[in-house]
């Protein structure tokens, strides 16, 4: 198994950096948390943490009511292939060879119609796509639509019919509840679920390290540079957790997982965005329609962001 596909247009001199910021895309790849009174002796006291114990929900409970709602995402797309040995045309040009590669991410079901389920996901996890697949928790797998795209916020949303879930799929899912990112504090406990390294679905925890973390991204097409503002979380963030759910102790989606700092002196440094932030972005991406792409050419390879995308 191979990793170390790197986001469009970003594929010359990214591994230079000592720290990199590692985009986690993986290629082949209740009760309120709040106030709780304990009386003990008469007296009352009063905890607001947001950890399992306050909030009176354990992780597993947590995992079993947000599996359902936390898909993994597969996407097939043609890229440039690395030549070994020149191949020329009649014209003495050089020759590119496209190859098909397979790229794996996660997404959350945010939305349910008549008609379609909506999930957002990271643009990373669905860029150069040619055909997309969507697996649910009851590991059955449907082809999915994109609908719009954010490359600056690195959000995207797809949709798959009603019509094409079989009955038991349709009753094994369940729609997300987006939280309040902006109550977060410092230490609460948060769960991470993702498709890690495209084995399914997994759990992780950890708390909230810091908020309203700033990092360069990179620049955008005008070469000025972007700034993105993160949730840090020492839950493990791996490659395929990409647009994966970042959990609060009440099971509400306060994030959607995106990157984690890489390199042998970081441990416990991952990132998501804060869904507060977004979601009048998604609202809106929902409405749209993106045309898959066929085919990718030569790509610009000024890097937008500083980091590997597996």
């Amino acid at each position: 198994m191979h990793y170390g596909k790197i986001s469009a247009g970003r594929r010359k001199g990214l591994g230079k950096c000592a720290v990199s910021l590692t985009l986690c895309a993986a290629l082949f790849a209740g009760t309120t948390a709040g106030a709780v009174n304990n009386t003990t002796a008469g007296t009352a006291s009063s905890c607001t943490c947001g950890c399992a114990a306050c909030s009176g929900a354990s992780i597993s409970d947590i995992a079993e009511s947000s599996l359902p709602f936390v898909v993994s995402i597969t996407n097939i797309s043609v890229q440039e292939a690395q030549q070994y040995f020149d191949r020329f045309d009649r014209y003495g040009h050089n020759q590119n060879e496209l190859e098909e590669t397979t790229s794996v991410g996660s997404g959350i079901i945010f939305e349910q119609t008549d008609d379609v389920l909506y999930i957002v996901t990271n643009y990373h996890v669905v860029e150069d796509a040619t055909t997309l697949s969507v697996g649910f928790v009851d590991d059955e797998v449907y082809e999915a639509e994109l609908c719009g795209t954010d490359e600056d916020n690195d959000l995207a949303v797809l949709k798959v019919s009603l019509d094409d879930l079989s009955a038991d799929t349709r009753a094994a899912i369940s729609v997300a509840l987006f939280g309040d990112s902006d109550s977060l504090r410092v230490g609460e406990q948060v769960v991470a679920i993702g498709n890690a390294l495209g084995y399914g679905q997994s759990v992780t925890t950890g708390i909230v390290s810091a908020l309203n973390r700033s990092i360069s991204t990179g620049t955008d097409a005008q070469g000025n540079t972007v700034q993105s503002t993160y949730i840090q979380t020492d839950a493990a963030i791996n490659p395929g957790n990409s647009g994966g759910a970042l959990l609060n102790m009440d099971g509400e989606v306060i994030g959607i997982n995106n990157a984690k700092l890489a390199s042998t002196e970081v441990e416990g440094m991952g990132y998501a965005i804060p869904i507060s932030d977004v979601t009048d972005i998604i609202d809106e991406l929902k409405t749209q329609t993106t045309t898959q792409q066929k085919t990718t050419g030569q790509h610009d390879s000024t890097p937008m962001y500083y980091f590997f995308r597996f």
